[in-house]
């Protein structure tokens, strides 16, 4: 498989990331813009179209110890901070979903239901037999839905009870989450797989993919991943995968990716490099 891409030298210059390093841009996306490195181990990034925020959830810590130290960050749409510590006392925040409202995020083995106008946590839901929750998802009647990472199940919070929504083989590291037309789509180990949210339907979607952190779903059908390590593509059923972002030179990460559908750019939580970096997703 080719790729058309681009060596970009002074986006990374001028932003002080690293002097003659090599990272590439295809040609279907550009750089906006970094946020300062005052973040601590972002893992997850959510837009909120409605409050025009971004969130940012911080581990600090390991990411499986329950330590106190977590907490949930507040940006601008355009990067600027608002308040880093907004949300404090998590432990290993990770993946976030939004709902009239409330963000939605997972916490080690609980999910944390917070308030955006008041500005604080008012309900933990504790998810019996979790390990290691990791991405977040909510659907237009409000349930959400996230996964265990280790356990290969996907939960489902309803009407203020999480049950076991799916348990499968087909989804061996379950890690990101999206929605679409009535399917949940799971980023997994190898693949992206799909599950009917009536039906209940475990299908294979797209194979060999490689470890999937962040998944987006866009109302075209392509599909956004990132891959931790410092990659994101794009894909679609049918179509090849292209490489968008590759920072990997950098030892720049890639984690649970969010999108701003406004301007149409990728938002990425660099983690161990404590920053978001934006990516104007062009028209190709």
């Amino acid at each position: 498989m080719k790729y058309l891409l681009i060596v970009v030298f002074s986006f990374y210059y001028s932003l002080g990331i690293a002097q003659g390093s090599k990272v590439y841009l295809s040609s279907r996306v550009e750089a906006l813009w970094k946020s300062a490195p005052v973040l601590e181990t972002p893992e997850s990034v959510l837009f909120s179209k409605e409050y025009q925020l971004i969130f940012v959830s911080n581990i600090n810590g390991k990411p499986n110890e329950k330590d106190g130290n977590g907490f949930i960050s507040k940006f601008t749409a355009e990067g600027n901070v608002v308040e880093i510590e907004w949300i404090k006392g998590l432990n290993a925040p990770k993946g976030m979903a939004e709902y009239k409202g409330h963000i939605f995020v997972s916490d080690i083995d609980r999910l944390i239901d917070i308030d955006i106008n008041k500005g604080e946590i008012i309900k933990s839901y504790p998810v019996k037999g979790a390990q290691f929750l990791n991405d977040v998802a909510s659907d237009r009647n409000g349930n959400i839905y996230v996964s265990d990472s280790q356990t290969d199940i996907i939960y489902k919070l309803k009407d203020g009870v999480v049950l076991e929504f799916v348990k499968s083989d087909k989804i061996k590291g379950a890690n990101g989450l999206c929605l679409s037309n009535g399917d949940l789509y799971i980023g997994t180990k190898q693949k992206i797989v799909k599950v009917n949210l009536e039906t209940f339907c475990v299908c294979d979607y797209i194979l060999n993919t490689g470890s999937i952190d962040g998944l987006i779903c866009l109302e075209n059908k392509d599909i956004i991943f990132s891959d931790w390590s410092g990659n994101i593509y794009i894909t679609a059923l049918g179509k090849e995968t292209i490489k968008l972002i590759d920072t990997t030179p950098l030892k720049v990460n890639a984690a649970d990716i969010g999108f701003n559908e406004l301007t149409r750019s990728i938002l990425v939580p660099t983690f161990y490099d404590n920053r978001i970096m934006s990516y104007k997703l062009l028209d190709k």
